[in-house]
């Protein structure tokens, strides 16, 4: 079954959020690869949602690291981190 990460973020300002918008459009797709999709959705200034799904359980904690990583690079640009994680009921996309 699909399993997918949310992660709310807050950031540090505008600019932050400017910045780790820009980097994640560009290279989230490579860095990810095993992703059936990801989101980037900001909500404000401040806040974005990020979510991503994988085809199981597996594909999802393989991506850990990576994750992990990115976020070490980025601290000094966010200020919170909210993340929960799940099957996925539905995912439904209209081309």
């Amino acid at each position: 079954m699909n399993y997918a990460r949310i992660n709310t973020l807050t950031f540090a300002s505008k600019d932050a959020g400017d910045a780790i918008q820009a980097q994640y459009a560009e290279t989230a797709a490579a860095s990810f690869d095993e992703a059936l999709l990801l989101t980037f959705v900001r909500t404000g200034d401040l806040n974005a949602s990020l979510t991503s799904i994988y085809p199981d359980q597996q594909a999802f904690d393989r991506s850990a690291p990576v994750r992990k990583e990115r976020m070490k690079s980025q601290k000094d640009l966010i200020t919170g981190v909210y993340v929960t994680e799940g099957e996925v009921a539905l995912m439904h996309v209209k081309a």
